[in-house]
């Protein structure tokens, strides 16, 4: 495959971008804090209570994050990386375990008791990786994620729709140097523990400061398009305006020195004390926690051996595959060569952005569209827009709307260079990002009335798993692979061209368990991750090292996408099993779907639930109505 992979932190499915105001006329909600006993006579209200005052507290805590939920009374912070905030953090977190464990859970309406039991794991979770921080916390800065590689992230979260906005972004520029310092502090504290970052995860760093530290404030990652188009188009008066951008101009001189005390001790203190092991098992501890990184990013008790094992199977199945459509296609060759070949025929490629483009939003709307209603049931009506990525990532991102749908979801595609982005794969990037992918996963959540800690998932601090609150990378991305597999069934791969492309996308996926299994727990080096991508996917050269040290840097995260689509798929296997004629794809769906993100165990719950409920309605029914007369 020609386009880059390899996913940003935050930048996959952004569920953090939209905001949930029906979830304040939710049953108890609006009492809020006005319940705090430990022992509350009804327990809904109880639940609704610690929930509303968790989130108070998460959005002080991360008030960036705050920004991105839709949550403005935060504006003007930034978080602290202070290494006092970490044990903090954990004590108000057992402090909420605590209190949720006070609310008798068999008073709960089945509705209320997922809730609980999505909140018990949101804090357990936390609290098991917690054990871990000093391993990772203290490592806020690598080559995917940081204000390093994402200077701009301040601005998108921003929705600077009057001068209090300017304002409150000028605010947190000031406060930016600040935490770039604590990020610096924590990182010394890596080199004093030992628990410093192999160099491959930031060696690159010092050249993307020099590529952000501009000589003229106004060519600025930090300036623009804030205080260019934006500024310009907005209602705040001219005057106003100079005086804005000369702040800016102050603010992002200091960012710059800040950025560049960065980039030396990088290069004086940090890189050369890095870790000399490639995997985290170098690491005091390493191999309990990449355990808990499976853990983290899985949810499941999946030992190492199992995820490398199961991606040898998947590679070794997902390569027959490959060969069977080979046949099809009378090529002579191998699948290396068949993809050589097709880097060289200009017929694979489209000529510009544009063409790219429109072939993106005909197979949305002519092909998959009309096809959802054979595997969905009342799919919520969501705006969805197809735009060119503004800068070289990868292949493609989505970015979910708004529940007022005044914000529309969308599907970022990576098109600036055309001739790294063949059509094979197209179609499998299509339903991956949008339909029935993320989009679609994203509008079902939207149109739910479930609690903000369920409905916004904060994904931008990956280097701080496991521990921190869980973003159910299976649930999301294995809906995300399994959306790619729905294709066949829906006869949208038109050939055995497209087929090969899905497959390409397929087993580099499946490649993912078996090289961040053997990076971080079984002791290979780098060199031989890299062969063995290149020996089992049809990446180029130049991906596949990008890919290997992502690994490097986020151990396990790579090993949900599959672990996650089997998972559905097993589950769906089981539902038909059981339900024989009464099984409906239709619904099968919306169980997964409807009820957001969660851990695959209680995924699976669900199911049973549903299956119970599908072959015994009449009990699903007199279960309600005593539910509902305990309530009463």
């Amino acid at each position: 495959m020609e386009v880059e992979k390899y996913e940003l932190p935050g930048i996959r499915l952004v569920w953090f971008n939209f905001h949930v105001p029906t979830y304040s006329d939710h049953e108890g909600f609006k009492a809020g804090h006005a319940c705090c006993t430990r022992t509350p006579i009804h327990a809904p209200e109880a639940l609704r209570s610690l929930e509303a005052d968790f989130w108070a507290w998460r959005m002080e805590d991360a008030p960036e994050f705050a920004t991105a939920a839709g949550e403005t009374c935060h504006n003007d912070l930034l978080e602290s990386f202070d290494i006092s905030v970490y044990q903090t953090r954990k004590v108000k977190v057992l402090e909420y375990l605590n209190r949720l464990q006070g609310v008798n859970r068999e008073q709960l309406s089945p509705t209320d008791k997922l809730d609980y039991d999505i909140f018990d794991n949101h804090l357990q979770t936390f609290l098991d990786g917690a054990r871990f921080d000093m391993y990772v916390s203290v490592n806020p800065v690598n080559f995917l994620e940081g204000v390093n590689a994402n200077p701009g992230h301040l601005q998108v979260i921003m929705p600077f729709t009057d001068i209090c906005d300017y304002e409150d972004y000028l605010l947190r520029l000031e406060l930016l140097p600040q935490q770039i310092d604590e990020k610096i502090e924590l990182m010394q504290t890596a080199i004093t523990l030992g628990h410093t970052l192999n160099k491959m995860s930031v060696i690159r760093i010092p050249s993307q400061i020099d590529d952000i530290v501009m000589d003229d404030a106004e060519e600025s990652p930090f300036y623009a398009p804030a205080f260019t188009t934006k500024l310009d188009n907005s209602d705040v008066p001219s005057s106003k305006r100079t005086v804005l951008r000369a702040r800016a101009e102050n603010c992002i001189n200091l960012i710059n020195q800040a950025l560049l005390r960065m980039k030396d001790f990088l290069e004086l203190a940090y890189i050369p004390a890095a870790r000399t092991t490639w995997g985290v098992a170098g690491w005091p501890d390493g191999k309990q926690l990449y355990q808990q990184c499976l853990k983290y990013h899985t949810s499941t008790d999946m030992t190492p051996q199992e995820v490398y094992d199961l991606g040898l199977k998947e590679v070794s199945r997902i390569r027959g595959n490959m060969e069977a459509a080979l046949k099809r296609l009378n090529f002579q060759g191998s699948i290396k060569q068949f993809y050589d070949s097709i880097r060289a025929d200009p017929k694979f490629y489209k000529n510009s952005p544009e063409e790219l483009l429109s072939t993106f939003e005909d197979y949305i709307y002519n092909h998959i569209f009309p096809k959802l209603p054979k595997l969905f049931k009342n799919i919520p009506d969501f705006p969805l827009k197809v735009e060119q990525m503004p800068y070289d990532g990868p292949g493609g991102v989505y970015m979910a709307g708004t529940p007022d749908k005044k914000v529309p979801g969308i599907f970022y595609a990576n098109v600036t260079d055309p001739s790294r982005v063949s059509t094979l794969n197209l179609m499998a990037l299509t339903l991956h990002e949008t339909l029935p992918g993320h989009h679609l996963q994203a509008i079902y959540s939207l149109s739910a009335n479930m609690p903000p800690f369920r409905a916004l998932i904060e994904d931008n601090h990956y280097y701080r798993m496991p521990a921190t609150f869980p973003i159910h990378t299976a649930y999301i991305e294995g809906w995300g692979l399994y959306s790619e597999y729905l294709g066949e069934e829906l006869g949208l791969y038109q050939d055995d061209y497209m087929l090969m492309g899905r497959y390409s996308e397929e087993i580099f996926r499946a490649c993912r368990l078996v090289v961040d299994t053997g990076l971080h727990y079984f002791g290979w080096e780098r060199e031989r991750a890299i062969q063995y991508l290149l020996d089992n996917s049809v990446e180029t050269p130049e991906n596949v090292k990008i890919e290997v040290d992502r690994y490097l840097t986020w151990p396990g995260q790579a090993t949900a996408y599959k672990v996650g689509e089997i998972k559905i798929k097993q589950l769906r296997q089981k539902a038909s099993n059981a339900l024989g004629d009464l099984f409906d794809i239709r619904d099968f769906h919306s169980v997964i779907l409807v009820n957001g993100g969660m851990p695959l165990n209680l995924l699976e719950q669900l199911v049973d639930d549903w299956i119970a409920a599908t072959l015994h309605p009449e009990n699903a029914l007199q279960d309600k109505d005593e539910k509902i007369c305990t309530e009463e």
